[in-house]
C-alpha cells in the first residue's frame, strides 16, 4: 500500500514509490529520481549517491540520491509531450529553507491530496477499511471519496473517449453506407447485362460460372476502393496520433480487420444481386432484351 510516501518536487511531472523506515526527519535528506532525470543530468554516470538541489546554488546538495524507477507519465496535460526529469522527497522529512517561497513550498507539499492504494484482487470492503485507518491517524481528515484507478484514468482521458466513439460510429456509418452502394451498383449491373447473362446461359454457362462472374466485378470495385482507402487511412491514422494518446498510424491488425468487414461487407451487398442474375432463365432473358 502506498500512502504518499514521497512528496513529488518536479521540473514537470510527478509519481508515486515508496520509502525506507530509515529515512526520518532525523536523517540526510533523501531523494528518489526517474530515468529522464537521471539521462539530463547525469548521462552516463550513476546517479545514486550524487547530490542535487532546486534552483540557488546554494541548495545544490540539498538531497541525496538514494534510487532510480523508470519513466512514467503522471500529472500531464498533454500526453503528447516527453516525460521529463521528475524527483520525489521522503514525506517524513521536512526540508529547511532560507528562501520563504520554498519554505512555503515545502509545507505545502506535506499535504496529501491523493493517496494511492494497491490492492491486487478489488479484495471486498476496501473502501471502508480505508475510512477507518484515514479516521484513526486524524478524526478530522475530510475523505471526499474514493475512485478506481479504471475511473481516474477515464476521467483523464474524457476528450479522447468521445473522439474515438465518434471516430467509431462514422466508420460503422461509412461501412453500411459502403455496402448499401455496392449493393445498389451491382443490382442496377446486373439489370443492365441481363440480355448479355441469357446469351451466356443459353450458350452452356452455368449458374456457377455465372455468380462467379458477378462476384468478381463487386470485388474488382472492392479492390480498387482498398488499393485507394489503405493509404488514405494510413494517412488519416498520422492525423489522429494528434487527437488521441498512444495511437499508432499504421496498425496491421486494425487494417486487417477492417479489410476483412470491408469484404464480408461486399460480398453480403452483392450476394443477392449474384444469387438473382444465376437463376435467370435463358429465354426470358432473351426475350426481355
Amino acid at each position: 500500500m502506498l500512502l504518499g510516501a514521497f512528496r513529488p518536487q518536479t521540473t514537470t511531472e510527478v509519481k508515486k514509490v515508496t520509502n525506507s523506515e530509515e529515512d526520518t526527519a532525523t536523517t540526510r535528506p533523501v531523494a528518489v529520481i526517474n530515468e529522464a532525470f537521471a539521462r539530463r543530468f547525469f548521462k552516463n554516470e550513476n546517479p545514486l549517491g550524487k547530490h542535487f538541489g532546486p534552483d540557488k546554488i546554494q541548495y545544490a546538495s540539498k538531497y541525496e540520491i538514494v534510487g532510480v524507477v523508470k519513466d512514467m507519465r503522471y500529472m500531464t496535460y498533454d500526453y503528447k509531450d516527453p516525460i521529463g526529469p521528475m524527483y520525489w522527497i521522503s514525506e517524513a522529512q521536512t526540508t529547511h529553507w532560507d528562501d520563504p517561497v520554498f519554505e512555503a513550498g515545502e509545507i505545502w507539499s506535506h499535504y496529501l491530496y491523493n493517496i494511492v492504494i494497491w490492492a491486487p484482487g478489488n479484495p471486498p470492503g476496501i473502501e471502508e477499511n480505508v475510512r477507518k485507518a484515514l479516521a484513526s491517524v486524524d478524526p478530522d481528515l475530510v475523505l471526499y471519496g474514493v475512485d478506481s484507478y479504471d475511473k481516474v484514468v477515464r476521467g483523464d482521458f474524457q476528450q479522447e473517449d468521445m473522439i474515438a466513439t465518434l471516430t467509431t460510429l462514422f466508420g460503422v456509418l461509412g461501412l453500411v453506407l459502403s455496402a448499401v452502394g455496392l449493393y445498389g451498383v451491382m443490382a442496377y449491373m446486373v439489370e443492365q447485362r441481363t440480355g448479355e447473362i441469357g446469351v451466356r446461359m443459353a450458350l452452356g454457362a452455368d449458374r456457377g460460372r455465372v455468380l462467379r462472374m458477378v462476384l468478381r466485378g463487386a470485388f474488382s470495385q472492392v479492390a480498387i476502393g482498398l488499393a485507394i482507402g489503405i493509404p488514405a487511412a494510413i494517412g488519416a491514422g498520422k492525423l489522429m496520433t494528434q487527437q488521441l494518446f498512444s495511437v499508432r498510424p499504421w496498425d496491421p491488425v486494425m487494417l486487417a480487420s477492417a479489410t476483412l468487414a470491408l469484404g464480408l461487407a461486399a460480398l453480403l451487398a452483392s450476394a443477392l444481386p449474384a444469387w438473382r442474375a444465376a437463376g435467370v432463365e435463358p429465354m426470358v432473358a432473351l426475350r426481355n432484351e
